[in-house]
């Protein structure tokens, strides 16, 4: 027989603080539903045919019960309530098979008294994301030592041809990315390929300066081109200095996504990608 799958599930808030949701002898998240999706559809019938007009998938909602334990349950309650305030909320979900993740907030909340028994509750999360698994790779060139990465995910440094980060999705979902230019890059420019066709490109009319990195991002709602320093402040917006007669943002698809780089003043970048690529369901 083989292993047992544990499902688990973790919360983090707003300033990246975790909960566990499957804590032995604290709480308990189980009875859960929404993790599969529905498809809104739109038809245009002809005779006896129909011919699909529009196709987008629902907004999700996960609910479930969490129970806590006592003899701690109120105050185990209170503290998890506290938490679900600290909104955007993201939730991670693990099957052994890997982690998938997605954003959102805590929409409604109902309890029981609990008295003399565990505590539960409902709780229901509004999904603002599809579910995805982050993927991120850096290209460093020959450039080494003296740089901050403030990120949550680990990164692979494998990519052999310079200015260039490759990625396989296997995810039939349009999926967002993070394009990340460290400088000095001026007049900075990258093409991005599905499985060797070029699909889309951009460019930026100015400098990304020594020691800061320019970041084209897809994942947020708007889409952003920005520029940042070692600290993750924000020094500039540079979307009015991208080229417009270019895509410039870049979304990945099914297959080997490979993105190239390059600039005006250096043949070597230090370049990455991170892509959170979606799934429709897990």
């Amino acid at each position: 027989m083989g292993a047992a799958v544990m499902r688990t599930f973790r919360l983090y808030d707003f300033d990246g603080n975790r909960y566990n949701l499957t804590s032995k002898n604290h709480l308990f998240f189980y009875a859960v539903d929404g993790l599969g999706f529905e498809k809104k559809s739109q038809f245009q019938r002809i005779e006896d045919r129909f011919a699909l007009l529009d196709d987008y998938i629902d907004q999700g909602k996960i609910v479930g019960t969490i129970k806590f334990w006592q003899p701690n349950a109120e105050l185990q309650y209170f503290n998890f309530a506290q938490f679900c305030q600290n909104q955007p909320i993201m939730m991670d979900y693990n099957n052994n098979y890997g982690t998938y993740s997605r954003r959102g907030i805590i929409t409604s909340i109902k309890r029981s008294d609990g008295k003399g028994t565990p505590l539960e509750i409902e709780i229901e999360f509004s999904a603002a994301t599809p579910w995805f698994k982050t993927i991120s790779k850096y290209n460093e060139g020959t450039i080494t030592g003296g740089k901050v990465y403030d990120y949550t995910y680990d990164y692979t440094y494998s990519e052999s041809v310079i200015n260039t980060v490759s990625i396989d999705s296997d995810s039939y979902q349009s999926s967002p990315v993070r394009l990340v230019i460290f400088g000095e890059a001026v007049n900075p420019s990258w093409r991005h390929y599905i499985n060797n066709v070029l699909v889309s490109s951009g460019k930026i009319n100015g400098t990304v300066l020594d020691n800061h990195r320019l970041i084209i991002d897809t994942t947020t709602i708007p889409y952003s081109i920005k520029q940042f320093d070692m600290l993750g402040n924000v020094v500039s917006d540079m979307y009015q200095q991208s080229d417009f007669s270019t895509k410039r943002f870049v979304r990945f698809g099914h297959g080997t996504n490979t993105v190239t780089f390059s600039a005006d003043n250096v043949n070597i970048l230090n370049v990455g990608v991170e892509a959170e690529i979606e799934y429709a369901t897990i």
